[in-house]
C-alpha cells in the first residue's frame, strides 16, 4: 500500500506555534524514535547551518541516547561532528518529526560507523495538511527545461523535478549540471505534465543545498517558486496535482 511521501524539510516556527507540536515526555520520545528505527524510515540530517544535508536512518534508541547511521562520505562525517547544531527531520505515522542535537560524536555501532547523541529533550511532531506536496517517482520523474541565457534559447538544461505543488517545484541537479543559485530568476521554463499539457512559467530559486543519497552520490536540491503564474499555469498545476492525488487514492483502495 502506498502512502503520501512527506518532504523532509526543516520547519520554522514561532514559540507559540512550536508549543502546539511539542513533545517533551522522555518515554513518548523514546517510543516515537524507536518506531522510526524499527521501520527504517529515512532521516534527513542537516548540518553546516542547515545548508548541507545527508540522508541516513536511526539505528537504535534508549533512555541513554540515540545512534544514527553515519554518512558514506568521511568528509561529511567530519563536518557533521564539528557542527554545533544538527537538525534531524523524519516521519512517524505520516507526521513529520523534527529534533535538534547540539553535540554528535562519531563512533561505532555494531562495528559500523555511526553517530551517537543524547536523547532529545524535546521533539516536534507535525501533521498538517499543507505538508503534502506531490512527489514524483524517480523512475518517471518530471523534467524541467531551463534556458539560463535569455537571448540564447537553444541553450537549455533538463533538470529532474523532485516534487511539485501549485506554488513551486523542488529540482535535483547533478554535480556536473547547471548550478542554480538562490535569488536567480529563470524565465520561459517548461515542464511537460503528462495527460495535462506543457507548463510554461518563470521560476525563482529560493534555497539550495547539497544532499548525499544512500549510495554516496552528491546532488544539489533546489527549491523554487513560480513567479507570478498566470491563470493558465495555475489551472494546469491544479489539474495535474488533482489527477495525481486521485491516482494515489485509487492505489490505497
Amino acid at each position: 500500500m502506498r502512502t503520501k511521501e512527506i518532504p523532509l524539510k526543516i520547519e520554522l516556527f514561532s514559540n507559540d506555534e512550536e508549543n502546539d507540536y511539542l513533545i517533551s515526555n522522555p518515554k513518548e520520545i523514546i517510543s516515537i524514535l524507536q518506531t522510526i528505527a524499527q521501520r527504517k524510515s529515512r532521516v534527513a540530517l542537516y548540518y553546516n547551518e542547515g545548508n548541507s544535508m545527508v540522508l541516513t536512518m536511526i539505528l537504535a534508541v534508549d533512555e541513554h541516547g540515540v545512534w544514527i547511521d553515519a554518512a558514506s562520505n568521511p568528509l561529511d562525517n567530519r563536518h557533521i561532528e564539528r557542527s554545533k547544531r544538527v537538525i534531524f527531520v523524519t516521519t512517524h505515522n505520516q507526521a513529520k518529526v523534527q529534533f535538534v542535537a547540539g553535540d554528535v560524536v562519531l563512533g561505532l555501532y555494531e562495528n559500523a560507523a555511526a553517530f551517537s547523541l543524547a536523547l532529545p529533550r524535546k521533539l516536534l511532531r507535525l501533521q498538517r495538511r499543507d505538508y503534502y506536496r506531490l512527489v514524483t517517482p524517480e523512475a518517471n520523474a518530471l523534467k524541467c527545461i531551463i534556458r539560463p541565457v535569455p537571448e540564447k534559447a537553444h541553450i537549455q538544461h533538463e533538470v529532474t523535478v523532485m516534487d511539485i505543488s501549485i506554488g513551486g517545484v523542488a529540482l535535483v541537479c547533478e554535480a556536473t549540471g547547471i548550478e542554480l543559485q538562490p535569488g536567480m530568476v529563470y524565465d520561459h521554463c517548461e515542464i511537460d505534465l503528462p495527460g495535462i499539457g506543457k507548463l510554461k512559467a518563470a521560476i525563482e530559486v529560493k534555497n539550495a543545498f547539497e544532499i548525499t543519497d544512500r549510495s554516496g552520490r552528491v546532488k544539489r536540491r533546489v527549491g523554487c517558486v513560480f513567479v507570478n503564474p498566470d491563470g493558465k499555469t495555475t489551472m494546469l498545476l491544479q489539474r495535474y496535482v488533482a489527477q495525481m492525488q486521485q491516482a494515489a487514492i485509487k492505489t490505497l483502495e
